[in-house]
């Protein structure tokens, strides 16, 4: 029983934490994530559209609020830069480089 923590004290613990921040870095590892996912078809047809979409508003967001010459160290995907994708996955001869 000396153990036991009184539960008001926990709760002002959880209180008292500072709030979450999330940095332009954060954000750039998330697009990042989307595009690998894709590449390796962890998102189905009918999760496309919607998954797409809150990539493109992350990316846009990033390249509006990033200082000129700026880079996030998540490294913001190149528009220009090529899929990765292996010569014999499957599709691949569908893929556009």
């Amino acid at each position: 029983m000396a153990n036991q923590q009184n539960p008001n004290a926990q709760g002002q613990e959880q209180q008292e934490q500072e709030p979450v921040q999330i940095s332009l870095q954060d954000i750039a590892t998330v697009v990042q994530l989307v595009d690998v996912v894709s590449r390796r078809g962890g998102i189905e047809g009918n999760e496309m559209a919607g998954v797409g979409m809150l990539r493109n508003k992350l990316e846009m967001f990033l390249r509006q609020n990033t200082p000129e010459g700026d880079n996030p160290e998540g490294q913001m995907p190149n528009a220009e830069a090529p899929a990765n994708v292996p010569v014999d996955a499957p599709l691949a001869d569908k893929v556009q480089q």
